[in-house]
């Protein structure tokens, strides 16, 4: 059985939500983090990053970076139908929009809340911090260009680069102005967010949207 190392309201939660689509059999080891747990020697072992989510699978190989988690269950549980088949061009789109975000998105967060682990100088902390704001307030109009016609990033169907999008929506920022210069990303979300099995997962999660 594959399992999930996770911590709630972190970048475990859109794995978390492509194993519930697929119903997949699992089990999930959450990590305290108030407890510091993800530094662990235990965890260490398991990522030396100290990072979630991480994935045991059945062999024992550790599969880290949220991003490929979800790129590989989805080719795991065919079924579910996630994503697109090999050479097409969707599957291409997948790619890339997965890419962007774990490459953006999620990095825009990361300079944002750990400033300082983007420069030696404390003083350089919040102008780090800002520049994340900048790049997320850019990073989140390509995705609002991209939703303009359709509630799905890829193809007319749900595909796991629309629930990474709607794990990175519910992560702290100034919602209100988002949504008023991005109104495409709102409706995408409660979109992906009206299937029960992801609903769940979210709401286990404590993130409302």
């Amino acid at each position: 059985m594959i399992t999930l190392y996770a911590s709630k309201g972190t970048g475990s939660m859109a794995p978390q939500a492509v194993l519930a689509c697929a119903n997949a059999e699992h089990k999930i080891v959450w990590i305290d983090y108030d407890a510091n747990e993800h530094h662990s020697e235990n965890f260490l072992s398991i990522n030396p990053r100290g990072q979630l989510p991480a994935l045991a699978l059945e062999d024992g190989t550790i599969v880290t970076e949220s991003a490929a988690i979800m790129l590989h269950l989805a080719d795991c549980y065919p079924a579910a139908n996630l994503i697109a088949k090999p050479t097409t061009s969707q599957r291409a789109q997948t790619y890339r929009w997965i890419t962007f975000m774990a490459t953006n998105v999620y990095e825009d967060f990361l300079r944002i809340e750990y400033s300082q682990n983007y420069t030696v100088e404390p003083v350089a902390e919040a102008s780090v911090a800002a520049s994340g704001v900048a790049s997320l307030s850019r990073s989140w109009g390509i995705l609002n260009e991209a939703l303009t016609d359709s509630h799905y990033l890829v193809g007319d169907k749900l595909s796991i680069a629309d629930i990474y999008m709607a794990m990175l929506f519910t992560w702290p920022q100034n919602h209100e102005s988002l949504i008023a210069k991005c109104p495409n990303l709102l409706p995408a979300v409660q979109n992906t967010l009206a299937i029960e099995g992801i609903k769940k997962v979210f709401d286990e999660n404590e993130c409302i949207v």
